[in-house]
């Protein structure tokens, strides 16, 4: 299958009313997601000590737990639903449910056991199974088929510079004012974007497109609920069975996620462990990151759009994994913030252009589910690679396990990189 290459349509043309809802939306969404992030980490800082033995890896692991089984439990059933409702809806809804899940955590600490913070996060994570699928797959109900690849660029440009504030405001509120303060300003940005997502408006589909597997139209459960979410799911298993770059679109992005979560789980021990205001630094390094992946987000939307997807997809993963390994090797600041704006700028490329394969290789009314199976493939390598990590810390010092588990993730990720460079779309 030979997928027409985009054209270059001028950015400033895919700015309408709903693009720009959805990327306000989007950016407002990701900053709440990210001071979250860096708030449960000071949370935990605060919780063990600055994480000062190696049983304190296990807490993050138990985070990075909780924060993935939802995907692993309910990810192509959530899919399948998203692909039958109203998308915006699902993004409305899925953003009010988790500003008030933020809301709530403040208030169980520390009078309930930080299990129960658990738990609170797993219901966040449970409402982000249906925000991911349908944000991904809304994108081609605003943006006409031949600027995905640009949108999606932008998109990504614009989740990336959220990533950036909230990782690098979000360190200084959480060190300075608290991990309370962070996450009720983390609650604030859902509720924000809830709004922002309302002026979305959605347009018809294209002259001939399928919007559902062999038709074109969207049609309801064929015999009762059950049947119509197992065949939907069976649907989009074929559609990745089937088409080289719908594989690639949902396999590669679990490989550079066992990188960047052995990373997160072992270079958080190993910063917080040797420096006073680590969650400060931390969310730093991580924005370095961000700003790398927006860098490299737009040279792919700019620069790469006349490659094949495939190529794209996979060439960069290298680049991803080894400046990663600088965390294991050097303690200097501004060689890990080089490092992670290396390893960002390469990220970029992967994520557009996966994003855009599933897009292209899956009709409007099965995209939801395929970006679900992705996203149950990337939480499972969160889960598999969170786990080795703390019991690789248990077993050696975490500088060799960090180096070694990445050395790893470089070998497995060679069969899919020549997988990706025989592609011809």
């Amino acid at each position: 299958m030979t997928l027409p290459r985009s054209r270059p349509p001028d950015y400033r043309s895919l700015f309408t009313i709903s693009f720009t809802a959805l990327l306000a939306g989007q950016i407002v969404s990701i900053l709440g997601d990210r001071l979250n992030n860096i708030a449960m980490i000071e949370l935990l800082a605060t919780e063990t000590g600055r994480f000062a033995n190696s049983g304190s890896t296990f807490e993050l692991s138990k985070l990075a737990l909780a924060m993935t089984l939802p995907a692993l439990a309910f990810g192509p059933f959530v899919g399948a639903y998203v692909d039958r409702v109203s998308r915006k809806r699902v993004l409305i809804l899925t953003d009010i449910v988790r500003g008030l899940a933020v809301l709530a955590i403040p208030f169980m600490r520390p009078s309930l056991p930080l299990w129960t913070v658990y738990g609170v996060i797993a219901v966040l994570y449970f409402a982000n199974l249906f925000f991911l699928p349908a944000r991904c797959a809304i994108v081609s109900e605003i943006v006409s088929r031949d600027r995905l690849l640009k949108a999606n660029s932008i998109l990504s440009l614009g989740a990336t510079t959220a990533t950036i504030a909230g990782f690098v405001v979000g360190g200084v509120i959480a060190t300075k004012a608290g991990w309370r303060t962070a996450l009720y300003l983390d609650s604030a940005t859902y509720f924000f974007s809830a709004a922002a997502l309302a002026f979305i408006r959605l347009r018809e589909p294209e002259a001939g497109a399928v919007t559902e597997t062999g038709s074109l139209t969207e049609e309801g459960p064929v015999a009762g609920e059950r049947r119509y979410y197992l065949q939907t799911i069976r649907e989009a298993i074929g559609i990745v069975r089937h088409s080289r770059i719908a594989r690639l679109g949902v396999f590669v992005p679990p490989v550079v996620v066992l990188a960047g979560t052995t990373a997160y789980v072992l270079g958080v021990t190993l910063i917080e462990s040797r420096i006073p205001e680590g969650t400060m630094y931390i969310g730093f390094l991580i924005g370095l990151a961000g700003a790398g992946m927006g860098a490299g987000s737009f040279f792919t939307g700019k620069v790469l759009h006349k490659q094949p997807l495939g190529r794209t997809a996979v060439i960069w993963i290298p680049v991803v994994i080894l400046p990663l390994m600088a965390i294991g090797l050097t303690e200097s600041l501004y060689l890990l913030g080089l490092a992670m704006f290396v390893a960002g700028f390469a990220a970029g490329p992967v994520f557009v252009s996966t994003e855009t394969a599933i897009q292209h290789s899956a009709p409007r009314g099965r995209q939801a589910t395929v970006f679900a199976l992705r996203d149950m493939q990337m939480k499972l390598a969160v889960v598999v690679a969170a786990g080795l990590a703390a019991a690789a810390a248990g077993a050696m010092s975490a500088k060799l396990a960090l180096v070694a588990l990445l050395v790893l993730w470089l070998l497995i990720s060679l069969p899919v990189i020549r997988t990706g460079t025989a592609a011809k779309t």
